[in-house]
């Protein structure tokens, strides 16, 4: 969206202190969250944290105690997702391979950052053409559509982790609506 000054509140004061820098993060799982909203942050070029307190925040306050409650005509007015799953990924120790890998967008990098053609001049001349649909934007690869936003482009293990996600959340979403039934 190109958003470059963000402004986001929040009625957690041990959030917005944690985030600024007043508080320490306490427990891995905090420490993860921590990280990468520090790694969100980066991003931007100012964000503000603001806490506003519960009783000015009123539509907040007022969703999170109907949700609270076990009334179930009030439960059934909002909808409610239990969140199985962290949003954030678990502590993974990888190993780092030295030789990098030779995928489908590689090419076309090549081509983009530094000019580089294949020797072969059919080759060069399709690579010429086929770069033109595609941009870098903050250090990744988006292909350019008519009438459509740019899509992101993925190497093969990240397509099979997307494709794992929206499977899980599509059967998370049909579980729940079952349940609510």
């Amino acid at each position: 969206m190109g958003v470059r000054n963000l402004i986001a509140r929040s009625d957690s004061e041990l959030v917005v202190n944690q985030v600024n820098g007043g508080l320490q993060a306490r427990g891995p799982r905090m420490e993860l969250y921590l990280r990468c909203v520090q790694r969100l942050i980066g991003r931007f070029k100012e964000v503000r944290l603001e806490c506003v307190p519960r009783e000015k925040n009123s539509n907040a306050n007022a969703l999170a105690k109907m949700g609270s409650q076990q009334e179930a005509m009030l439960l059934g007015s909002i909808p409610l997702e239990i969140q199985e799953v962290p949003s954030i990924p678990e502590l993974r120790v990888m190993q780092v391979d030295e030789s990098p890998k030779e995928i489908w967008m590689t090419l076309i990098l090549a081509y983009i950052h530094k000019g580089t053609l294949p020797e072969d001049k059919f080759k060069a001349r399709r690579l010429h053409y086929q770069a033109a649909r595609y941009v870098i934007y903050d250090e990744i690869l988006y292909k350019r559509g008519f009438n459509q936003p740019l899509l992101r482009c993925v190497d093969e293990e990240e397509g099979n982790y997307i494709l794992r996600e929206v499977q899980r959340e599509f059967l998370a979403i049909t579980r729940g609506v079952a349940r609510w039934k």
